[in-house]
């Protein structure tokens, strides 16, 4: 089940489930965090979950820099 706590910038939405890494993000806008936590649930219960994190991390510079190499 999702969290959503208020934070001083906007909001923090959640989600931990036994068996997956817990997944969190940081909104301004509450529709918007509770729309991202519901769509993080449905993948986990639909078995389509994938883990974004490394993905989240990459910059355009490096992903440039990676194709120039």
């Amino acid at each position: 089940m999702a969290t959503i706590t208020r934070r001083t910038a906007g909001y923090q939405a959640q989600v931990r489930r036994t068996g997956y890494p817990a997944r969190s993000k940081c909104f301004t806008v509450l529709r918007d965090a509770e729309a991202w936590a519901r769509q993080v649930e449905t993948e986990l219960d639909r078995g389509l979950f994938l883990d974004r994190t490394e993905a989240d991390k990459q910059t355009l510079g490096g992903i440039l820099d990676r194709y120039k190499r």
